[in-house]
């Protein structure tokens, strides 16, 4: 079997993120069923999140790093199941940056705490992207930003182990866990076990600015879109849109609306985590600080999102602002 490289085959035209009208909305019912509100503008006015990333630099990967080092960028992936590789790193980032700053769940009054796995899961991402691959129906590859959304909220998503009473050892991303599921239904024990770990709720993020704030605020954004980016990154680890497609998700990890980003650039740059391991070259210190962005990762113009389908994932206690640190020239971790 040849080994699958993701950057060729998302240059030769794999379709990993597919438009799914009919998903999109099933989500909207689904956010506003549970008691969600799929709009996240409305999401950010009504939760005080409005401003939370203007002018400053916001990260959230460092909260991952305290839970669990090394575990960013995780495996590269295998096929084209990049939906729900960006959708468990974002699930990931706003679970750790809750249990980094002990905030109690306002339902159980319990804070959260990051779940014990072992260096081999860690070093894989720490969530099993496959146990929400599983759900999607049929068997061939690529899905929708909406439907793992749907799906990491209704059922939920198992963490990096062995499961003896499944039949199934998650510790690691191999070609055998990818084809879990699919067009075989998961069983009622697989279903019961994934919900014991589940994403609250997400909203539809449609304002650039506001990805910003969600960002500052603690709460990752994930991306389905069609552009492509150079594999090489410049001295400030930007790397620029360039000709071609790709039918591709990632998640958005930091937020840079310094003065001085915008000066140089021309406006806030995002932080997208790609999940394709080491891909790509270049430095990865951010600028005014002492502090490296992930492998894998690189900085891109805030408005290349105007185009994006963005999904912002929720922690397990909804949407409070939480006050993350402006890195700005510090970098501290």
């Amino acid at each position: 079997m040849p080994i699958f490289n993701p950057l060729d085959a998302y240059n030769n035209g794999l379709q990993g993120a597919r438009v799914d009208p009919r998903a999109d909305e099933m989500l909207v019912d689904l956010v506003m069923r549970t008691g969600g509100d799929p709009d996240g503008g409305r999401v950010a006015y009504n939760w005080g999140l409005e401003g939370a990333g203007k002018g400053k630099l916001s990260l959230l990967f460092p909260y991952v790093e305290q839970c669990y080092p090394g575990a960013f960028p995780g495996p590269a992936q295998l096929w084209g199941d990049c939906t729900v590789a960006a959708a468990v790193r974002g699930a990931l980032s706003s679970m750790c940056v809750e249990v980094v700053l002990g905030k109690p769940d306002e339902e159980t009054g319990l804070s959260e705490e990051a779940p014990q796995v072992s260096d081999v899961a860690r070093k894989n991402a720490v969530i099993a992207q496959e146990s929400v691959f599983a759900y999607r129906g049929f068997s061939d590859d690529g899905w929708s930003c909406g439907a793992a959304a749907q799906t990491i909220m209704e059922k939920g998503f198992l963490l990096r182990q062995d499961y003896p009473s499944l039949g199934i050892d998650l510790t690691k991303y191999t070609d055998q866990t990818i084809h879990i599921g699919g067009s075989k239904k998961p069983s009622a024990a697989f279903e019961a076990e994934s919900k014991k770990h589940r994403v609250r709720t997400v909203t539809v993020v449609s304002d650039v600015d506001a990805i910003g704030d969600y960002i500052a605020s603690g709460f990752a954004v994930v991306f389905c879109h069609s552009v492509k980016w150079s594999s090489t990154r410049n001295e400030d680890g930007y790397s620029p849109v360039v000709p071609g497609e790709w039918l591709h998700s990632q998640s958005i990890q930091g937020w840079d609306a310094r003065p001085i980003t915008i000066k140089k650039y021309g406006e806030p740059l995002a932080l997208v985590l790609n999940q394709w391991a080491q891909w790509n070259t270049g430095p990865r210190r951010i600028p005014g600080t002492d502090t490296d962005i992930p492998e894998g990762s690189y900085w891109t113009k805030s408005s290349v999102f105007k185009r994006a389908k963005c999904i912002a994932y929720s922690s397990i206690l909804g949407w409070p602002r939480k006050k993350l640190p402006d890195y700005g020239f510090a970098g501290h971790i």
